[in-house]
């Protein structure tokens, strides 16, 4: 638990100086170990003001991270939620996501802690370079000439690769969090099912185009969430799921598809060809 309140939400962070700022970026940057600096942050536009969201870029492993402030939100579905849900779906293409849909516990909100999380996700060459990853296992294949582009991996590759770099991946509910936007989306690009447009942006899977990564980025600067990412659920289960996933499946060539877009859809890990999902990285703010 850090104790920088200017952090814990995006109102606090909008109400503190430029100066304030900039003391905080480098004390959490001082904590970090020594391959990362700061790097040029996500420019925000929230109510007419930009606000500039802190971004930390390792070095060695070639991966910016943003700062994702804190703040409450509704973690999974209500049943008015779920109603809502079922009524925009064909009754067949709900009979295959139902059992999907991350029912909420009725608690009225969840509190997430700051913490930083990569912009995209792990890339094929940093996997390669890192890690041995498996010459008989047949993965998405994402390859483009338009820049590089995320590997999809097993459990024991993204765990031998978060062993070597000390990071970790996403809690389930920070996931949610961040594709939620503080506004409760129901999908992860905002509350109606996106048209084609919307969808080339939230489905890309190349990033070499400043432009382009822009466009694909969420209020928190965060890209990709469209792409398979695993997610750990804490508590007594403590397992591992998969969100996302449409990126995928892009362009859809059945009506359902359009559901892996949801922000509350969990997917078992079982569920995905060759159980392989991209590779979303974290850390916790360190204590100041």
């Amino acid at each position: 638990m850090n104790n920088i309140t200017e952090i814990n939400s995006l109102e606090n962070w909008q109400n503190a100086s430029p100066e304030r700022r900039k003391d905080i970026c480098n004390s959490i940057l001082n904590k970090l170990p020594g391959r990362f600096k700061l790097a040029k942050p996500y420019l925000l536009k929230n109510n007419g003001a930009e606000i500039e969201i802190p971004c930390f870029y390792d070095e060695l492993y070639e991966t910016p991270l943003i700062l994702v402030f804190g703040g409450d939100f509704i973690y999974g579905a209500s049943s008015q939620r779920i109603e809502s849900i079922r009524n925009s779906c064909e009754p067949n293409d709900w009979s295959m996501i139902s059992e999907l849909i991350h029912q909420s516990e009725g608690i009225e909100n969840t509190r997430i802690n700051p913490f930083l999380m990569s912009r995209v996700p792990v890339y094929e060459w940093v996997l390669e370079e890192n890690i041995n990853l498996a010459d008989d296992v047949e993965r998405p294949d994402f390859y483009s000439e338009d820049g590089p582009y995320p590997a999809y991996v097993n459990l024991e590759e993204a765990t031998s690769f978060l062993k070597k770099t000390g990071y970790r991946m996403p809690w389930d509910f920070e996931w949610e969090y961040v594709s939620k936007e503080l506004n409760n989306n129901l999908f992860i690009c905002g509350e109606e099912i996106p048209a084609r447009d919307l969808s080339d942006d939230i489905c890309l899977t190349q990033f070499g185009d400043s432009r382009l990564n822009h466009a694909a980025s969420n209020m928190f600067g965060v890209a990709g969430l469209a792409i398979a990412a695993f997610t750990r659920i804490g508590g007594e289960k403590n397992e591992i799921i998969v969100r996302g996933g449409a990126a995928g499946f892009y362009p859809f060539q059945h009506p359902s598809q359009w559901a892996m877009l949801l922000t509350e859809l969990q997917l078992p890990l079982k569920n995905m060809p060759g159980q392989l999902a991209g590779l979303r990285l974290c850390l916790d703010i360190p204590e100041i």
